[in-house]
């Protein structure tokens, strides 16, 4: 499927491709950014809600001082009413700014004393903590937040009071304080900022809360934390995330007070980070920034493709013309750099395969012009070969054979005559029947030696002898003599010494100089035929030159020209160079060049070639190789 894809396509998937990895490190980077944001937010709520219960703390520690110090005077611990509300109404002119009020209460629960609550009795939700004041062991008590008859809001603290006498035992009385929840509101003002709610509770009760906003409802807050609360009531530090009554996700740390016998726990909630407004309009503008580079780089990522693809389309359906043998089309590259030297190259070989396939079709019709011509070669071997067959019976039916008879007819003759002399005179010989019979042995020696040459005229023609026995010179030298006696005025020259030749390479050579003198003497009509044979620098050159006729070597409707042909394909299978230089009228020049292996190029003749070598005490008189010798 893949292979179908256009580049452009695949250039948007490598491009969505390197983006996916980018977007999910941008992702990756806002997932962290915003559980670094959700850290730091818990860091700063936890920090929140240890400075205001550490001001809490302090606060009702300073509230504890002072009724510790109310419950050391001797007026209240005589529980005298006058002088005990004497006493209570100097502590809170002092302390006007922090008590709401101040009372004294006997272990029967009566009022004795007390300052700024006159016209205010005091309501029943303080008993818990005068209960735990007057209980063993005697410590801090504080109630939950109370409403007076006044309207105002305010919780009660309350210490037991012990006699004058004894630092420790059974409380006789209960010295207390009322405090404004407003004030306690009033602390924890300066930590409340945006969406920050902060809350002191107690037994699921809201004592104080201070929320920045006034849209949010404190008291559902602490409504979905009850359990949080009452483990920071218990002692318990810790943090939560949860979902308020919009379904916003909020952050929320819980701490208690630190102060016994208050059972007050802090609360600070803000909004998650992913929900807080300038987080929010933070993240959607980087997931809106990240949304709007995926799609441009898409977009460049197709005109990048777009731009890539259009020279290679053109390309292609340039190539495709090549396919179909049409090599008019070309494309100019419009652009640099990889795309533009492809197309410089893809045109290079077209131009180059122009060439190829032209020189293909010349090839394929000069193969096919060869083939014929080897055809003809055949054809005309063939008829060469047929006429030798009947050029030999001829010269055997024409010389040889009547040689043959005559002695045949002599010998018949002889032993009639003999046969005759015999009867006549009754087996006494005379003189002249013997003369008769050696003259007749004589001609018939002479007609059987003239037999003998002429076959082996005939058997040289066909393979000389010489060419393995004495070499190629000698053979060609023998050759030359026989044109010659065809009128041919012909000659060897010879230029160094003959090198040792392989057999192969000696008959080529041989039957490329006899087709040489055969055309000179039946189609060029000359009259001198020169054969030079020369070793110059390891290279042996054979040169056979005419002042016949001569030809144009460029057509082929010459008879010789398969002969020719012949010539060049023997030269080919020994790996010689061959070439013929003619023109008409300044006859014709065969050049046959062939380099000399190393074994070849030092000269050397086998030994049985030079009897000298082979037995010194019975050498012969040297004799040149290309010197014909008489055979006895």
């Amino acid at each position: 499927m893949g292979q179908r894809w256009s580049l452009r396509a695949r250039f948007v998937l490598v491009a969505t491709a390197c983006l996916l990895p980018l977007l999910g490190v941008v992702l990756f980077v806002l997932q962290q950014s915003l559980e670094n944001s959700r850290a730091q937010l818990l860091d700063a709520q936890t920090a929140t809600v240890d400075v205001v219960s550490r001001v809490l703390g302090a606060r009702l520690e300073e509230y504890e001082q002072v009724l510790r110090e109310v419950a050391a005077q001797p007026a209240v611990q005589r529980l005298d009413p006058d002088a005990a509300s004497e006493v209570l109404g100097q502590f809170r002119r002092a302390r006007s700014e922090n008590l709401y009020g101040l009372f004294l209460i006997s272990k029967d629960r009566q009022t004795v004393a007390r300052s700024g609550l006159e016209s205010d009795p005091l309501p029943t939700e303080i008993t818990p903590a005068l209960e735990r004041a007057l209980g063993p062991p005697g410590e801090l008590g504080v109630s939950n937040r109370m409403t007076l008859a006044s309207g105002d809001e305010v919780i009660a603290i309350a210490l037991p009071v012990l006699p004058q006498d004894r630092a420790e035992g059974d409380p006789i009385g209960v010295v207390g304080a009322l405090l404004s929840v407003e004030q306690l509101r009033e602390t924890v003002l300066p930590f409340a900022r945006g969406e920050t709610v902060i809350a002191i509770v107690a037994e699921e009760q809201i004592i104080a809360s201070r929320a920045a906003d006034d849209e949010l409802d404190p008291q559902a807050i602490t409504e979905r934390l009850a359990r949080p609360i009452a483990e920071a009531a218990a002692g318990t530090v810790g943090s939560v995330a949860y979902e308020d009554e919009n379904g916003a996700n909020r952050l929320a740390a819980y701490a208690p007070v630190g102060v016994p016998g208050a059972g007050w726990a802090v609360l600070v909630s803000r909004p998650a980070p992913t929900t807080y407004a300038p987080n929010r309009t933070l993240l959607e503008r980087g997931l809106g920034a990240v949304v709007a580079a995926f799609g441009v780089t898409l977009l460049l990522a197709i005109a990048l493709g777009e731009w890539i693809a259009r020279p290679l389309r053109m390309l292609t359906e340039q190539a495709r013309a090549l396919t179909r043998g049409d090599f008019t089309r070309r494309h100019t590259p419009t652009s640099g750099g990889e795309v533009g030297a492809l197309s410089e190259a893809f045109g290079a070989m077209a131009d180059r395969l122009e060439t190829q396939v032209a020189d293909l079709e010349s090839a394929r019709e000069e193969n096919a012009e060869r083939a014929e011509q080897l055809r003809e070669l055949h054809r005309r071997t063939v008829r060469l070969q047929e006429d030798e067959r009947r050029r030999i019976a001829a010269e055997i039916h024409d010389a040889v054979a009547p040689l043959i008879t005559g002695a045949l007819y002599q010998t018949r003759a002889l032993q009639l005559g003999d046969s005759n002399g015999h009867g006549s005179r009754n087996g006494s010989e005379s003189r002249e029947p013997r003369q008769q019979i050696v003259d007749g042995l004589a001609a018939v020696g002479d007609l059987l030696a003239r037999a003998m040459s002429e076959l082996h005229d005939v058997i040289f023609a066909l393979r000389p002898p010489d060419l393995d026995d004495l070499g190629v010179v000698a053979a060609i030298e023998r050759y030359v003599g026989q044109i010659q006696r065809s009128g041919l005025n012909a000659r060897l020259e010879i230029v160094g010494d003959p090198p040792e030749l392989t057999p192969e390479v000696r008959l080529a050579i041989y039957r490329i100089v006899q087709e040489a003198l055969h055309n000179a003497l039946r189609h060029a009509a000359a009259d001198e035929a020169v054969v030079r044979f020369e070793v110059t620098d390891g290279v042996l050159r054979v040169t056979i030159r005419d002042n016949g006729a001569g030809f144009d070597p460029n057509r082929t409707s010459r008879p010789s020209s398969l002969g020719l042909l012949s010539m060049r394909e023997r030269a080919s299978a020994i790996r010689a160079d061959f070439s013929v230089e003619s023109r008409p009228g300044d006859g014709t020049r065969v050049v046959i060049e062939r380099r000399l292996e190393p074994a070849e190029a030092t000269g050397a003749a086998p030994i049985a070639y030079f009897p000298a070598l082979a037995d010194p005490a019975s050498a012969p008189e040297p004799t040149p190789l290309w010197v014909d010798q008489k055979r006895g």
